[in-house]
């Protein structure tokens, strides 16, 4: 008898991340074999996995994807962690203190090493966050730092540019994953060998890049009796599509992402269910108020009064996951459903949406363009029903489909008008969004914003202590956004697996879409 699909809120298992590999790892550059591999799933000691993105590197805190993330969460590992209850837990820290509202120290442990035996200490912390800004990763988290300093071998301090108090959590995000300072140096920066050392779980043996990333178990990890499986073999498919195809041929033991409308067929079958969870992240659409016409407040509220966000989202991902209700995900703190519908209203407002664009001096209608990732079906869906459901309002929406690459530098070097992008509360907090788009954040770039009254209200929020009050910040700055119709949110996402019966131990983090494979058997 096969189990329906549940949306369950799995408690995280105390989770890390993992170590990249050995300096003589292989890395293949032939071309890629998706779809013509046999994963052999018999093999106790291997996980074989499905994966949705392609690395193309293996430095830590480049990129800013929760798929990516997958696979760099195996390699890496942050300071804390976060359950899925929203508790900070100690990871490669034991602790930390406030010497100022912008001091932050934080002792780590010294008995964690790297994957090639040599120690973790300060130093590497030191030079991962400050590595990052010199090369301007997008890295929003560690862009919160001012400066960090080594106080003795084992303690750093952060001084953090304004008042933080969420920062503890923050730095549990995967993009803050420390690497080896040694091995930069001896690897001259090569993240695809051996440069490429962390201290977690598994460490890289080999990559082919658009095909294979294999890993192996990290002889020198801290956590004993970890991971419980020796390999982790996973496969690069870019498309839901072949996803689905992929776990129903029942030849992986787990498949990242597939089409959400296949998830009931895949769970009929004999063999395989499906995994889901609700997430911290929000699907957007952002109106950048940065470029004409949607530096207009009447053109974007008319987009946004002429679209109906329920049927788009039914239309894209059945019922999976959920319309949005709210500017944030449910239990994130300073969510407000009452100010949703304050300002978005029902959707699908024709009359309105028109009598907005006539006062902007668009009574004749106007032609824009929306931007979406060309690999993501459901994104992709969403922009096609806007473009008919703003034909009627007079809006001709043409539908541009970019490549992540091409797509991340068009929408934050600001040339969009609009796309369809997505934030996560890593904090389960609305700071964990908000904190993206603040001033010095390649994400602020995406929205073209620019309300002074925000980003003086967010500050307010990150230096106040009482939670219920911090709470109520939020709110504010949330409707800050919807009032001036700088987004409009569609989707509280939830994220999905089809795994097979016989493997045991794999669940979701809540706050940014995580899967830690150490803990998984067969």
């Amino acid at each position: 008898m096969k189990k329906f699909i549940s949306l369950s809120l799995v408690l995280i298992m105390v989770i890390s991340l993992a170590a990249i590999g050995l300096a003589g790892c292989s890395t293949s550059t032939t071309s890629g074999t998706s779809g013509k591999f046999a994963f052999d799933t018999g093999d106790p000691d291997t996980l074989t996995v499905i994966q949705n993105f392609d690395p193309q590197t293996f430095q830590p805190g480049v990129n800013d994807e929760q798929a990516g993330l997958r696979i760099w969460d195996q390699i890496y590992e942050p300071l804390f962690m976060l359950t899925n209850e929203g508790e900070v837990t100690p990871w490669l820290a034991t602790e930390y203190t406030w010497e100022t509202p912008t001091r932050m120290v934080v002792k780590l442990r010294d008995d964690v090493k790297f994957s090639d035996g040599n120690p973790f200490t300060a130093e590497d912390v030191v030079f991962t966050l400050t590595h990052a800004k010199e090369i301007a990763l997008p890295n929003p988290f560690f862009n919160l730092i001012d400066t960090a300093e080594v106080v003795d071998a084992h303690t750093v301090a952060f001084n953090l540019k304004a008042p933080q108090t969420t920062m503890s959590a923050i730095l549990c995000n995967g993009q803050c994953g420390i690497g080896s300072k040694k091995a930069f140096e001896d690897g001259k920066g090569d993240y695809l060998g051996a440069s490429a050392i962390g201290t977690g779980p598994y460490k890289l043996v080999s990559y082919t890049p658009g095909d294979m990333i294999n890993l192996t178990a990290n002889e020198n990890y801290w956590r004993e009796g970890e991971p419980k499986i020796k390999n982790i073999d996973m496969r690069v498919v870019l498309s839901a599509e072949s996803r689905s195809t992929e776990a129903k041929s029942l030849q992986n033991d787990i498949v990242i992402d597939c089409n959400t409308r296949d998830y009931p067929q895949i769970d009929a079958l004999d063999g395989i269910h499906v995994d889901t969870q609700q997430t911290a992240k929000t699907v957007y659409l952002f109106l950048n108020s940065a470029k004409a016409p949607m530096d207009n407040p009447k053109v974007r509220e008319a987009f946004a009064r002429a679209i109906d966000v329920t049927q788009t989202v039914k239309l894209a991902y059945g019922d999976y996951g959920m319309p949005a209700t709210a500017m944030v995900s449910p239990n994130i703190l300073g969510r407000n459903e009452d100010t949703y519908k304050k300002y978005y209203g029902t959707g699908h407002d024709v009359a309105a949406a028109k009598a907005l664009l006539a006062e902007a001096g668009y009574s004749d209608g106007l032609d824009l363009e929306i931007a979406v990732n060309n690999t993501n079906t459901q994104r992709c869906d969403m922009a096609e029903a806007m473009q008919a459901q703003v034909k009627e309002a007079g809006i001709n929406l043409a539908v541009n489909k970019l490549e992540d690459g091409p797509m991340r530098e068009y929408i934050n070097g600001g040339k969009h008008q609009m796309c369809i992008y997505a934030f996560t509360c890593i904090t389960m907090e609305g700071d964990g969004f908000l904190s993206q788009i603040q001033p010095g954040s390649s994400n602020l770039a995406q929205l073209g914003y620019a309300n002074q009254a925000f980003f003086d209200k967010y500050l307010e929020g990150a230096s106040t202590t009482d939670r219920a009050a911090r709470g109520k910040i939020w709110e504010d700055c949330l409707e800050m956004l919807m009032q001036d119709y700088a987004m409009v949110p569609l989707w509280h996402t939830a994220i999905g697996a089809a795994v097979r019966d016989n493997v045991q131990g794999f669940s979701w983090a809540t706050d940014y879409e995580e899967t830690f494979y150490q803990y998984c058997t067969k």
